[in-house]
């Protein structure tokens, strides 16, 4: 088993489609499937189901993925270890993005640290809270920023960033006179809302809940600007992040929930895992870019995973 092999595998189960894989690892997509059939005949038994239409790991593929990952993340700490030795800093990391939250621009926060060690190639994932816990636990990602709802199994370290409310947007002409509105108000409208298992979601199903009122949505969806333009038109009510109600676009009336709900932005990494200096290197830049005295107390040593 050659690690070339490892990381063929690990691409296509991660992308579940032979030609984006073999594009990332630079390969002809013939010689991407030779590697991927030597393997499958070492182990007697396929990796992968393929049709005419999607490529699906069996359940080999799937184990022989995740393995790949914690290797491949080892060889690429190794290198990056003996890298750090000699003074330079490189390699690649990935992190989950996430919209703008809470006022913390993570946009230009991956620029000024690319500007700052061009050596370092950062990819990015993006996803609702859901999705970012379950890549972090893979290893598909070094890092990620995450909007919070609750406290976080103890395999993950949290960087409490900042602060988001989370409100309900209205067209112009619908919205109630109040300042806020509660679950009663929003139980007689239609609401759109982020995918469930997002975090703003998931706040919003435990309001209902704990009123006795079950939550419908007419439409989940992880984009937003679409969120934010079904309420400007009349359709719905959206419940969105503050800051994403603040951002130019289709004119909103915008009403806090009461109680209010806020919730914390952070950066979220696994504990256990033997981050390379990359990884490490930017969770300190974004601690220092968003210095705050009053996270000092949720400040963990990304080291000592």
């Amino acid at each position: 088993m050659e690690l070339r092999q490892l990381r063929s595998v690990e691409a296509v189960a991660r992308h579940r489609h032979f030609t984006r894989a073999a594009e990332e690892l630079h390969l002809a997509q013939s010689a991407l499937s030779h590697q991927i059939r030597r393997l499958e005949q070492e182990l007697g038994t396929p990796l992968f189901e393929r049709t005419s239409r999607r490529v699906s790991p069996t359940e080999a593929g799937q184990a022989i993925a995740m393995r790949a990952r914690r290797v491949l993340a080892e060889v690429e700490a190794a290198r990056a270890e003996v890298d750090e030795l000699r003074g330079v800093l490189r390699g690649r990391i990935w992190i989950g993005a996430l919209v703008p939250a809470g006022g913390l621009d993570v946009p230009g926060l991956l620029a000024r640290f690319s500007q700052a060690h061009p050596g370092v190639e950062v990819g990015l994932r993006e996803g609702i809270a859901a999705d970012m816990l379950r890549f972090l636990a893979a290893d598909e990602l070094d890092a990620a920023f995450c909007l919070l709802a609750g406290e976080l199994p103890d395999e993950f370290a949290v960087e409490r960033l900042t602060d988001e409310e989370v409100v309900a947007a209205f067209a112009p002409d619908r919205a109630p006179p109040a300042p806020h509105v509660d679950v009663a108000d929003l139980a007689g409208h239609r609401i759109v809302a982020p995918r469930r298992g997002s975090a703003i979601t998931t706040a919003l199903e435990q309001r209902f809940a704990e009123a006795g009122t079950p939550l419908r949505l007419a439409l989940e969806s992880g984009d937003p600007f679409l969120l934010s333009a079904l309420a400007a038109r009349g359709f719905a009510t959206a419940i969105l992040p503050r800051s994403v109600t603040a951002l130019e676009g289709p004119a909103l009336e915008v009403r806090s929930l009461h109680p209010a709900v806020h919730l914390p932005v952070a950066l979220v990494w696994r504990r256990e895992r033997n981050l390379p200096p990359a990884a490490r290197t930017c969770i300190e830049f974004v601690r220092r870019e968003t210095a705050n005295g009053d996270d000092s107390t949720n400040r963990e040593t990304p080291e000592s995973g």
